[in-house]
This record gives structure tokens, C-alpha cells and sequence, in this order.
């Protein structure tokens, strides 16, 4: 009836307004907007942002430990590097209070000064941070400013004025504006004065855990004014690395009463240079366990004849010792370099010769090395191989790869627990048979009860299908086979292949065996 009436009323008033109906229009009701998700804590945000801006070079100049699994990249974008990393910090701090309150000390974590006026403005800035806070009193004292996040301090004297003292006192201020330094890194070209070392020392031994100084320099006079009483000041050292040492004259040191003592160093990063070798025999390092020994030349008589001397003096206390692959320190990729094939290396022998590295556990060396001695050696548990490539690998081809594999025995080494190849990883390799080669050898080690794994820190093995148990039939005689030709190995690659961690690795014959 309402409806008539409302049609009645618009045919007699056909220029009257909707608004004036005596029926509201209904007005579709919006959807509400649902609440904000709540924030994540600023503590999960400084995870995220470390995790999307580490680099390890910036944390610590500690070496990293070859036998970490290395994975596939699949980051389109690569690694992290310096510049990519500090990107990334400046962004954080201008999105929100919020994020610069908390990416603000990454931002100054690691500081590089790499000119005059560059410390200029680092000086700068630390001051004009230690605001003054008001206390309890009416003395108002400053605060720790931005140096109390600093952790790592990179100092660079290549450029123009960096020889100068006014160089050095902004250096040396800024040391001071960081109390929670714990790393510096020092390349030094031009002579310091005793007066800064001694101010260095004063200010950074209490509380200093990983030094690098680097001394090297390509013309001039070779000695420089660095004492090892100097490096034996920094008592709280926990990794020193030595590679570019050069200190005075060494007929000097027989002056020192008492050798230079320090007690906590446990890494220690070397080169076959004479000066890093002298004076990391002069010094006493009791705690030491880790060696990381650099070869960017290598004399056979002089480098070997201070290399023994070390050993004797450090060799007892030595676990693991780490011969990265001869190259120069600007090369990117040593391991797969092509100089590295004809670069001198150091025989591991001497570091397997009985009474020398009596404790060694874990030994990395590159496969082009010389081949290995009948030494034995009771207490070595890991074989890391730096260096290797698909070809090497094959075991019908012969390669000193093959002869350095086929040497490795439980006679030799009745503890040996694991061989791993660093950095090379099959299952990012173009070769399709690569991943048959590589289960031939960890069968083969399998035997001796010894783990052969990737880089990725992966043992390959065949993957057998579960077959039903009325199907199952009697499995073949096991026959032991020598090395199979590559025409073997090319029938073996469409059969599946299985990734085991070498703790969950089962023990299993591969379905079928080739026979040559």
C-alpha cells in the first residue's frame, strides 16, 4: 500500500525532490577498516637489520673457519659487501624515529678513515654527540655520544697529508671517543713516532681483543720504529694478525730482557714474509690454537728455515692450521685462480713431520700442493682441500688430485674423521656426472670409516626406492671396484642421487655397482 501511495505522489508531483519522500533512503553501510598489525619490537628489528647488512670483515678480522658450510647463492642481488652494507644503514636511519634509534649505532659500528678530511668530520661528529645531561647537580656532563657503539676502526694512510701529525692526534682523538673499541685495523705507510704507538698502547691494551697492523710498504727503507714490546702491551688480545709486519730491525730485539707475553691470543694470522714469522717467534703465546698461514711468496730455504723455527717455538699448542690457497692479497678468488697452479706453495709435510704439531686436528690445504709424505700422524681428525674442480676429481684420469686422495689413510692417520672439499659444491656445478664422481670417493672413504662431504658440507650418496616386500628380492653380491672409466660413470647419471649430512648419513650399497 505504501508503495502505491509513493507512485500516487510522484505522478501529481512530478518535480518534487527525493529528499522530500517520506521513506529514507538506506545508505549501504562502509567496511571498517581492520586495526593496524601491531609493530615488531625494536629488538626483532635490529635482528633483521644486522642479518640484511653483515659483513664479516666489518665484525671481526678473524679468519672464517674453512670447514663452515658453504650454501648456493640464491640471492639474486650477491653478498653484502662495505659499500652495499653502509647503503643500507643510511636508508635505515631516515625511515622513522623509531628505526634511527636503532639503526643509528650500526651506522657508526664500523667507522674507515681514509683521509685527513675524512677524520675531520668523524672528529666532528663524535664531539657534537656527547650532549651534555643534566645530573643530580648543577654540573652538567657529557654524554658517551655515537663512539660508544663503535666496535671496529679501519685507519688508511694513502692519501695526500696522511703522513702529517695532525693525522695522527685527530686519529688518536677519536680512539679516545670510543671506549668500546675492540678491533682496529691499521695500514700504515709513512713512519709513526714513538710518542703515538706509546698513546695508542696507553689507550687500547685494557680492552683491545683483535689487532691488525700492516706495515708493508713497496719502496723504502724496510724497518719501522714498532717494537714486539709494543704488541706484547695489548694484553687482552684474543686475534692478532701479523700478515704485513715489518717492527725494527730484528738484531734489536735480542735486547728485550723477557719475551713480549700474550696470554689470551688464540688466532693467529701469519705470512711466509720473514719479518711476520720473527717476530711471531719472538713473541710467547700460550693460549694460542688457531694458524692461518698466507703464502704471497714463498722462499724454499730462508721462509722454510723461520717457518720450522716458529713451529718449534708455537707448534705444540696448534689444533688447526689453515694454508690458504698462493695468491696476492688483492686477489678476489684465490681458489679458483689460475696463478695458483704455478705459485709456489708450502709443503704440508711440514706441518706433519712428527714432533712439530703434535696436537694438529684440523688441517686445510690447497691440492695443489706437493703430495704427502708417509708421515703419521695419531691425532689429525680433519682434512680440509681447498681448490678443487670437477676435473681433478675424476678417479680414471690422472691428477695430483687423485694421487693427494689416494694418499689419505687410516694407517696414516688412524683418527681421521672427516675430508671435506671447501668450496666446491656439485649441486652447483654444470657437470652432470660430478655428483657419481663424488659418491664414488665417499664410498671409498666409507670404507675406513671416514666422511668425504662437499663444500656445502653435504655426503651424496645413491637413493635406493623402498620396494614392496613381496617384490623384494635376495640383493647381489657387493664386489669392491676400482676406479670406473668415464663411461661408467656417464650410466650412472640418470639413477637418483640423495643429500646426507654426514651425522645423518645411513651406510647403504648403491642399487646397482658398475663392473669394469
Amino acid at each position: 500500500m505504501l508503495a502505491i501511495v509513493q507512485r500516487f505522489h510522484s505522478i501529481i508531483s512530478p518535480l518534487s525532490c527525493i529528499f522530500s519522500d517520506p521513506a529514507p533512503v538506506p545508505v549501504p553501510e562502509l567496511p571498517r577498516k581492520p586495526p593496524p598489525l601491531p609493530d615488531l619490537p625494536l629488538e626483532i628489528w635490529l635482528e633483521i637489520f644486522q642479518f640484511a647488512t653483515y659483513v664479516h670483515q666489518n665484525v671481526t678480522i678473524k679468519p672464517l673457519d674453512p670447514f663452515t658450510p658453504k650454501r648456493t647463492t640464491t640471492n639474486a642481488m650477491g653478498a653484502n659487501t662495505p659499500a652495499l652494507a653502509m647503503r643500507t644503514k643510511l636508508v635505515l636511519v631516515l625511515v622513522s624515529k623509531a628505526w634511527r634509534s636503532v639503526a643509528l649505532q650500526m651506522l657508526y659500528e664500523h667507522i674507515t678513515i681514509r683521509s685527513p678530511a675524512r677524520a675531520n668530520s668523524i672528529l666532528q661528529v663524535l664531539e657534537q654527540s656527547r650532549r651534555p645531561q643534566p645530573t643530580s647537580g648543577t654540573v652538567e656532563t657529557p654524554g658517551p655520544g655515537y663512539g660508544q657503539w663503535t666496535r671496529h676502526i679501519e685507519v688508511f694512510t694513502f692519501a695526500r697529508g696522511a703522513g702529517s701529525i695532525n693525522y695522527l692526534q685527530v686519529i688518536f682523538k677519536i680512539l679516545r671517543l670510543c671506549p668500546k673499541l675492540r678491533i682496529l685495523s691499521g695500514k700504515w705507510i709513512h713512519p709513526l713516532p714513538i710518542e703515538f704507538l706509546h698513546a695508542v698502547s696507553g689507550v687500547l691494551s685494557p680492552s683491545l681483543s683483535e689487532l691488525y697492523w700492516n706495515e708493508m710498504k713497496e719502496h723504502g727503507d724496510l724497518n719501522t720504529t714498532t717494537t714486539p714490546s709494543f704488541l706484547g702491551s695489548f694484553n687482552a688480545l684474543r686475534v692478532l694478525d701479523l700478515r704485513h709486519f715489518v717492527g725494527t730491525d730484528p738484531l734489536t730485539w735480542t735486547e728485550i730482557s723477557t719475551r713480549p707475553v700474550l696470554p689470551l691470543v688464540r688466532d693467529l694470522i701469519l705470512s711466509t714474509h720473514p719479518r711476520s714469522l720473527e717476530v711471531a717467534t719472538m713473541l710467547s703465546l700460550p693460549s694460542l690454537r688457531n694458524l692461518t698461514l698466507r703464502t704471497p711468496s714463498w722462499d724454499s730455504f730462508k721462509s722454510e728455515t723461520l717457518l720450522n723455527l716458529f713451529l718449534k717455538a708455537h707448534g705444540t699448542s696448534l689444533l688447526a692450521i689453515d694454508l690458504p690457497t698462493p695468491a696476492a692479497d688483492a686477489e678476489p678468488d684465490p681458489d679458483n685462480a689460475i696463478a695458483r697452479r704455478t705459485a709456489t706453495h708450502i709443503n704440508p709435510d711440514v706441518f706433519l713431520a712428527p714432533d712439530l704439531c703434535p696436537n694438529l686436528e684440523s688441517f686445510t690445504f690447497p691440492i695443489t700442493s706437493p703430495s704427502l709424505a708417509p708421515h703419521i700422524h695419531p691425532n689429525l681428525r680433519r682434512i680440509g682441500l681447498r681448490g678443487a674442480n670437477s676435473d681433478s676429481l675424476y678417479p680414471d684420469k690422472p691428477s695430483s688430485v687423485k694421487g693427494l686422495l689416494m694418499a689419505i689413510d687410516i694407517e696414516k692417520y688412524p683418527k681421521l674423521e672427516l675430508i671435506q672439499t671447501v668450496g666446491f659444491l656439485p649441486e652447483a656445478h654444470g657437470d652432470s656426472v660430478i655428483k657419481d664422481v663424488f659418491i664414488w670417493w665417499a664410498e671409498r672413504f666409507e670404507t675406513m670409516g671416514v666422511t668425504f662431504v662437499d663444500g656445502e658440507g653435504v655426503m651424496w650418496a645413491y637413493y635406493a626406492e623402498p620396494v614392496p616386500e613381496e617384490k623384494q628380492k635376495p640383493p647381489p653380491s657387493e664386489s669392491l671396484v676400482k676406479a670406473p672409466s668415464e663411461k661408467a660413470l656417464l650410466g650412472l647419471k640418470d639413477k637418483e642421487h640423495k643429500r646426507h649430512k654426514p651425522e645423518d648419513v645411513v651406510t647403504q650399497s648403491p642399487p646397482s655397482t658398475p663392473k669394469l
